[in-house]
């Protein structure tokens, strides 16, 4: 008994030493990046009252990068200061271990991408215990229409996606879907494929042929086009969910000479892609505003804050943009 009990203690103090580290290193590391100007301050600038972690997945989406741009815009006006952290889309063990991390530092704030199926309550109840504020942030709205949680809704995009291409192809329509890479397991139970089949009911002779889940690696967008292209029956439509994945489309769309032949609907505005949809190439692309989400996050962050027990539920629009839309800016 003496023993255990003494391999208790030596474990809970490495336990404890560990989580002093952690904090510590957080803390230091959050102190330099305000002192670097990573986000948006000088050496002058005053001290950050709040120290907030995100924890986002590392893929080159502009969604997310976005998102980021919008955390810095907010932070300087609310005297915080955010320390990013990335994992691999794939990895939700990597997602978890900085829920723990962040966690252990008892930040201010914690802003956490989240995915239908994640346990958001037990998340919410931990952070409560650690006096942490957390806040998730969403691509499609959670299933519980009582959570709250900032984000935009993948289902609507879908949606806007299908219908930007279905009144040129109507029941003839035979669409390939690269999905996001971060998405469910799930395809048929994934927000972005039941926006497309929702706005194809208007159409009963109009099919998805292909979904494919968007892999990591610059080529991923170039390999999923080529084989629906390539698939037994091939597609008269793409539809991307991320601008890399639409760049990548357009590049085998051109190289097999099948502009206006295959149709392309992307997401996001990109110089590129704003580009191809003036020559035509691109038919419409589905934009986000991953910024304001971003901005929305510390907002609903500084209604914790103020003790706010239940934030309004924040869920950012789109637009499309296509030929007439372009046209319209530059008047």
């Amino acid at each position: 008994m003496k023993n255990a009990a003494r391999l208790f203690a030596i474990l809970f103090g490495l336990v404890l030493v560990a989580a002093t580290v952690i904090n510590a290193d957080l803390i230091v590391k959050s102190q330099k990046a305000l002192a670097d100007g990573i986000f948006r301050s000088s050496s002058s600038a005053k001290p950050a009252r709040y120290h907030l972690a995100a924890v986002f997945p590392d893929t080159d989406d502009s969604y997310f990068r976005g998102l980021i741009n919008g955390l810095n815009e907010e932070a300087s006006k609310i005297e915080a200061v955010v320390q990013i952290f990335r994992y691999p889309a794939e990895s939700n063990t990597e997602a978890e271990r900085y829920f723990n991390l962040a966690m252990a530092a008892r930040v201010d704030g914690l802003i956490m991408f989240s995915k239908r199926g994640d346990p958001l309550a037990e998340r919410k109840a931990l952070a409560d215990r650690n006096n942490v504020r957390f806040v998730p942030v969403f691509m499609d709205s959670p299933l519980d229409e009582d959570t709250f949680f900032v984000g935009s809704d993948l289902k609507k995009q879908g949606s806007a996606s299908a219908s930007a291409i279905l009144p040129k192809l109507g029941n003839s329509a035979r669409i390939g879907v690269i999905l996001p890479q971060t998405g469910s397991d799930n395809i048929l139970n994934e927000a972005f494929y039941q926006g497309v089949l929702e706005a194809m009911k208007n159409y009963p002779g109009a099919r998805v042929v292909a979904a494919i889940r968007s892999r990591p690696g610059a080529m991923s967008g170039e390999e999923s086009a080529a084989s629906m292209l390539d698939s037994p029956e091939p597609v008269n439509a793409l539809i991307c969910s991320s601008a890399r994945d639409t760049i990548g489309a357009v590049q085998v769309v051109v190289d097999r000479n099948a502009v206006g032949k295959v149709l392309i609907v992307g997401t996001d505005e990109t110089p590129e892609i704003s580009r191809y949809i003036q020559n035509g190439v691109v038919t419409a692309s589905i934009v986000r505003d991953s910024s304001a989400i971003g901005r929305s996050a510390l907002r609903a962050f500084s209604d914790l804050l103020s003790g706010m027990k239940n934030p309004a539920r924040y869920e950012s629009g789109f637009f499309v943009l296509n030929q007439q839309s372009l046209k319209a800016a530059t008047r």
